[in-house]
């Protein structure tokens, strides 16, 4: 290539192919397009006769973009925009759009529309409707920033237009995007949602990709979906690493960091935002650097870190004071309220919440107006105002549909009518959150994403707790009470107060009964069929409302029965316990949780294996028998216990504490499971139903001892195929197999050589209605999901298929006729003798306990005892009901 002023046409036509196929690959390979480009500039600039060297300007500011480099952006847009003065057209166009484009980036929007005000009146003069779109989405970019006063809305409506006349689809994509932001700052959920999608629909997998499903991932936490944001955000950053995008990489690490801390796991989200700070300070994103500082600040706070809280409080506020965003500043000072209110700064808290209310007092953007009124709700200077500002922030929240935000509001609102005497309107108020947490729930419909959506109302539900507890009236027991139980899984309530599994699963049912994937010879096909049914076991159909059982229905379904609900532990680790005995009145408790209470919580949900189950057997880690006695169990209903020799009790456990075998737990030196007959009620339901078993069907593996269970037993077959085609409704159905420790209902019970017995394919293609099942097998009743999950296990399976009452191993166990034969035998007996089920369970612990040896075998090490009184010995079948 020569230096001569006027190039050739060959020339011309090389560097035109040149170019772009620089502007293809500037999205992959920018720095590719700045080495390029460098050594060529100087010979281009001498080509004063055509525009290349302009084109080359263009394509360099767009990677220097790319690569966030905003210096260079704008020192090559004015170099450029001088050198081509007036005639510079639509090249000078592409270079305001690039130089905007770039500003908004870096939260710079009013200079960055005046770039974009000149790009859009270049392309307009150009005739090029594609670039006006452009310049247009980027200028409404600009305008959604805030403090900006012009609406954004009609200038994406212009831009959809020119896109559409100009056939410019990742432009139409790229003006859909930004109308999801408008609308989410707005809170429109809905119309936010169906923009992002708008944007998404057919959009490859390339770098714009990765900005629509970052706005996705806001979206969907916005709405609680929380693993459905993490994926979304987890995508958007693979995309951004493979297009080297550092500004875009930070980002997606402080959106995953706040799911992150939103849903407890603190250490993983401290250690996104150490990440995210790096990131943005290597680019010099001084808003993206406020932003991480702010939730940083907030996470070191709770963790105890008072100075360095501080010093990123102070750190982000420069950082917002020195740019535009008047509403980042507005969650700046709101974070500054809460960390200066937490480390005894009064009067600092105060100014901080007193000016964030004067930023957002204009009313442009009540997502924001709404958070600082809730900050206000919850650390304001006196009860009354907190009050106002409480109800101000749920009805914000309310007119934009965002239930959860309206629940924390108006408990914020029950707290503060409490403290101010008013135990009338904190119940009537408490009764107000209630309904609004329902509605949140609801929204939720797929159960991995509800698990973690109910697991962040936890500070609702805290406060509500809380409430109860200062006021201490008969109604706001009930309401606590009621709240518990709303709390229970979604999905299998349907099912189970229904009476039948529903439309969706017999239908499936009816697709795959006859279908070859059921062989025994392809395990991996039925995972599949099980994990599919499992999801529609558990997922609400669109539109569907779950039955509300209140605590009072549950009570009159089981009028002989004491009733204890328990929930999931709270904010600042306390145990809700709601209860009531026959003849009684409901009672609460919020009982303190100390750090060994919840070491042996956990040291049960580890005991899976032979190699963690010490917990289960060894009497020097065996205190959690009496330690947690004291926590689920209050000393009144120990009491009432006591003085009621074989009393029924029907418990509802959290799937966070589902795996505890309280049934072991200690009443002076008798376990509760032999004092009295204890049913596990997966979900609260109405819909109870009498055990009638007419015929027995058993199946034993030929592989295992089973001498007990034999005498006890009229008949048996150790065939699985001959077990599937006997189940049917009124039996006492017996299966004495493996199981294992697999998630929700994917489980299968499996003889020992490893073909499928039953599972819960078979337990729902035949009606099991009035039966009892007992399924000796390890895991068999066990939960292994998330800790706000839906129960689902084999249990609970043979529950939905109509038994009135199920037997299932709650751990692994023991395959021994001196223990787990004696009970199962016994248990046997006393069902085919009419006994009910709970009181046969009891019955059966009970002849175990009385006559135990002194040692038993110890599962998994041959040659190796345990006491007789362990117990993994005597503890591990728990019955299920409903």
């Amino acid at each position: 290539m020569s230096s001569d002023a006027a190039p050739t046409p060959g020339q011309l036509r090389d560097v035109q192919i040149w170019l772009n196929h620089l502007d293809k690959i500037s999205e992959s390979r920018p720095r590719t397009v700045i080495e390029e480009t460098d050594r060529a500039m100087a010979v281009l600039a001498t080509w004063r006769t055509c525009d290349a060297y302009g084109w080359a300007l263009a394509v360099r500011t767009k990677a220097f973009r790319l690569l966030d480099d905003l210096p260079a952006v704008l020192e090559t847009t004015e170099s450029g925009v001088a050198a081509l003065g007036e005639h510079g057209g639509i090249i000078a166009a592409h270079l305001h759009l690039e130089a905007g484009m770039a500003l908004n980036q870096f939260d710079r929007q009013p200079e960055a529309a005046v770039h974009l005000e000149k790009a859009d009146k270049g392309f307009e003069a150009a005739g090029d409707a594609g670039g006006r779109a452009w310049a247009l989405v980027s200028l409404a970019e600009a305008y959604s920033g805030s403090g900006y006063p012009k609406d954004p809305e009609p200038v994406l409506a212009s831009a959809l237009r020119l896109a559409d006349q100009a056939g410019d689809i990742r432009a139409s994509r790229r003006a859909w995007k930004q109308m999801a932001v408008v609308y989410r700052h707005r809170g429109q959920i809905v119309d936010a949602l169906e923009a992002i999608q708008h944007a998404l629909e057919g959009a490859p997998a390339t770098h714009p990709r990765a900005n629509y499903l970052l706005e996705l991932g806001h979206l969907l936490a916005w709405s609680g979906d929380y693993a459905g944001s993490d994926e979304a955000f987890e995508e958007a950053a693979a995309l951004y690493t493979e297009y080297t995008d550092s500004l875009g990489s930070a980002n997606t690490e402080r959106a995953l960091a706040n799911n992150a801390l939103i849903l407890g796991r603190v250490a993983e989200g401290l250690r996104r935002l150490d990440r995210a700070v790096e990131k943005y300070r290597e680019i010099n994103s001084t808003n993206g650097l406020g932003y991480v500082l702010r939730e940083r600040a907030v996470v070191r706070l709770n963790e105890g870190d008072a100075s360095g809280a501080i010093r990123d409080i102070d750190e982000g506020l420069d950082c917002f004071r020195a740019s535009p965003d008047s509403l980042g500043l507005a969650g700046m000072l709101r974070a500054a309220a809460r960390v200066r209110h937490e480390t005894g700064d009064a009067a600092g808290a105060l100014d901080a919440l007193t000016e964030a209310r004067e930023l957002t007092a204009a009313g442009t953007n009540p997502l924001a107006e709404a958070g600082v009124l809730s900050m206000e709700a919850e650390i304001g200077a006196g009860a009354a105002q907190r009050h106002a500002a409480a109800t101000a922030a749920a009805d914000l929240y309310g007119r934009m549909g965002l239930r959860a935000g309206e629940a924390l509001a108006l408990s914020f609102a029950s707290c503060a009518s409490a403290e101010l005497g008013d135990p009338a309107a904190a119940v009537a108020t408490m009764r107000h959150t209630a309904s609004a947490l329902r509605a949140a729930r609801i929204q939720v419909s797929d159960p991995g994403r509800r698990a973690d959506h109910d697991f962040s109302l936890r500070d609702v539900i805290t406060n509500l707790l809380n409430v109860a507890k200062d006021i201490d009236t008969a109604d706001a027991t009930r309401i606590v009470a009621d709240l518990l139980l709303d709390a229970a899984p979604l999905g299998l309530r349907n099912h189970l107060c229904a009476g039948d599994p529903g439309e969706r699963v017999t239908g499936f049912l009816a697709r795959v009964k006859g279908l070859s994937l059921r062989a025994d010879s392809d395990p991996r096909a039925q995972r599949h069929l099980l994990q599919q049914l499992s999801a529609l076991l558990a997922t609400l159909a669109p539109g569907e409302q779950p039955p509300w059982i209140g605590f009072e229905q549950l009570v009159a379904a089981h009028p002989d029965q004491a009733i204890v609900v328990a929930g999931a532990p709270t904010r600042d680790s306390t145990l809700p316990i709601v209860w009531q005995v026959p003849g009684g009145e409901p009672r609460f408790a919020l009982v303190p949780l100390s750090t060994s209470h919840i070491d042996q919580i956990d040291s049960l949900g580890y005991a899976t294996t032979a190699e963690r189950a010490d917990v289960l057997w060894r009497p020097e880690v065996s205190a959690w028998q009496a330690d947690l006695a004291h926590i689920l169990l209050p000393n009144a209903l120990q009491d009432w216990l006591v003085a009621h020799p074989a009393a029924a009790m029907a418990v509802v456990l959290p799937p966070i504490l589902s795996h505890v075998p309280i049934e072991a737990l200690l009443i002076g030196d008798t376990p509760l499971g032999i004092r009295a007959a204890v049913t596990r009620l997966p979900v609260p339901t109405t819909a109870t139903m009498a055990a009638a078993p007419r015929d027995v069907i058993a199946y034993l593996d030929p592989d295992l001892p089973w001498t007990p269970e034999r005498a006890a037993l009229p008949n048996w077959t150790d065939n699985p195929a001959e077990l599937r085609e006997a189940l049917g409704p009124a039996a006492l159905l017996m299966v004495g197999c493996h199981g294992e420790s697999a998630l929700r209902a994917e489980g299968c019970l499996v003889a020992s050589d490893g073909t499928r017995v039953i599972d819960a394919i078979d337990m729902l293609s035949q009606p099991l209605t009035g039966s009892v099942a007992v399924l000796e097998a390890c895991f068999s009743g066990r939960y292994m999901g998330t800790r706000a999950g839906e129960q689902l296990n084999l249990a609970t399976v043979c529950l939905l298929a109509g038994a009135s009452a199920v037997v299932a191993g709650l751990f692994a166990l023991p395959a021994d006729d001196e223990c787990t034969g004696v009970i199962t035998a016994t248990l046997l007996r006393e069902l085919q003798a009419g006994t009910a089920p709970a009181e046969a369970l009891r019955r059966a612990r009970e002849t175990y306990y009385n006559a135990r040896p002194q040692r038993v075998r110890l599962p998994g090490a041959p040659g190796s005892w345990m006491p007789g009184d362990a117990v993994w010995a005597w503890a591990g079948l728990c019955l299920y009901g409903r």
